[in-house]
């Protein structure tokens, strides 16, 4: 199966032929979206369109996949923006069976977060990036800014990490209010381990 790059040219394969040849030969391929790979480039924003460095048109699990689990944290907050404004329905209906229930926009960015955060990624890099990040999103996520700058001083002062997991899952199944989880986090009481 031929795919088309960003550049029109056709490229021979694909991901669904490799994953084709990997269940052949009895290995199962563990699917990995285009935004966790270092080879991809999102421009939507720029001129519109998004962009993988080898050419490929955007789908998932290619050969040259190269993860930046780093990165990944900047998509899954990316995801949650466009979520917390409306922008994208991308997984809606998975989190709400998840959650047997209808969620609002800002609890869909929640629920990405925790995503995030049960996928068995080390929160460190959380600590690592959130400065970075929060010079982008700051403004654009400010409940979820907050919550976490609370788990960035906290680290900061004590060292202390903060279970993102209980928070979110705070948020979402026991309709804690935000404030009342910045005020718990505040106090050490999502305090990891």
């Amino acid at each position: 199966m031929n795919h088309i790059d960003y550049r029109g040219r056709a490229q021979e394969g694909g991901c669904d032929a490799l994953r084709k040849i990997l269940y052949r030969k009895g290995r199962a391929l563990k699917t990995r979206f285009c935004l966790e790979c270092k080879n991809f480039e999102d421009r939507k924003e720029i001129d519109g369109f998004v962009v993988c460095a080898r050419g490929r048109m955007p789908g998932v699990s290619c050969l040259e996949f190269q993860d930046r689990i780093v990165d990944s944290l900047y998509s899954y907050i990316y995801w949650a923006y466009l979520h917390s404004i409306g922008q994208t329905d991308e997984g809606r209906t998975y989190f709400e069976e998840r959650f047997s229930r209808k969620l609002s926009d800002q609890e869909l960015a929640y629920a990405c977060l925790l995503d995030y955060f049960q996928s068995g990624l080390d929160n460190s890099h959380f600590y690592r990036c959130w400065k970075t990040i929060r010079k982008i999103y700051g403004e654009k996520l400010p409940t979820i800014s907050k919550i976490f700058d609370v788990a960035s001083q906290r680290f900061d002062l004590y060292r202390e990490k903060t279970d993102f997991e209980r928070v979110f899952l705070d948020l979402l199944s026991s309709k804690k209010t935000y404030e009342g989880v910045i005020r718990d986090a505040s106090g050490g009481l999502y305090k990891w381990g």
